[in-house]
């Protein structure tokens, strides 16, 4: 028997049907690879299920494939040669070898065709699942992180860019501008106070005075001139305030 499986073990995926992940199962066992198509869709992935080498090819050249489940032993054409092809094709495709071998050089010969996972039969459906996920984690490149934004009244400050988007149009700010910006907005009630301030923007000792912060107050008070409502106000003997007025 080619695998065990828990009936009362929980589906494992959580992916929603846009996301999706394609996979490519060849294997030449048609009572039970067919149950294995059947727990891995109900997992929330895309399988196709071919029984042939041959066909297995000519599927991957028909489309393309997040992953490869091939079976080792299989008649005309075994899955290291049908690997081997693959990867002609496309030398990333992550692969999962299937075997109820356990041989020392055959599993070698597997991790030299540079297989991503190897599954020995009888398996666990759950624990397939758990094993593409994280091949899955591996092989993928994580999505971009999404640039920040933080709004002040007409204006949306984008501080990964350091851009300043105002009702006429856009601004690049100088380094320093957009620290000091961006301590304002992610501050509690958007107060600062001058150490704070000093301390967290110039590290160098010798460039802490207070002269520096002001000329650098006042060019944010000048990029808000479009909005009147937005003031930047001095805290008597402690910093400043950045306000929206109704």
């Amino acid at each position: 028997m080619p695998f065990v499986l828990d009936m009362d073990f929980p589906i494992l995926s959580t992916m929603k049907p846009q996301e999706r992940i394609r996979i490519l199962f060849v294997d030449d066992d048609v009572t039970y690879a067919p149950l294995t198509q059947e727990y891995l869709e109900s997992n929330g992935f895309a399988v196709t299920l071919v029984h042939q080498s041959e066909q297995g090819l000519a599927r991957f050249r028909d489309q393309s494939w997040d992953l490869c489940i091939l079976d080792v032993r299989m008649p005309f054409k075994d899955g290291f040669t049908l690997a081997r092809e693959i990867r002609a094709i496309d030398p990333e495709i992550p692969l999962i070898f299937l075997t109820g071998q356990t041989e020392k050089s055959e599993r070698l010969t597997g991790w030299q065709l540079g297989a991503d996972d190897y599954v020995t039969k009888p398996f666990s459906l759950e624990e397939l699942v758990w094993r593409i996920q994280a091949i899955l984690r591996r092989s993928r490149p994580p999505e971009p992180p999404v640039a920040a934004i933080l709004e002040v009244g007409a204006f949306r400050f984008l501080p990964d860019l350091q851009l300043l988007e105002g009702p006429t149009g856009s601004r690049r700010l100088s380094g320093i501008e957009s620290q000091l910006l961006d301590l304002f907005l992610r501050h509690p009630e958007r107060s600062l106070d001058r150490e704070t301030a000093l301390r967290r923007i110039w590290s160098d000792e010798h460039l802490l005075h207070g002269r520096s912060l002001n000329v650098y107050i006042s060019r944010l008070r000048g990029f808000f001139q479009e909005d009147p409502r937005i003031r930047i106000l001095n805290i008597h003997g402690r910093g400043y305030r950045i306000i929206v007025e109704d």
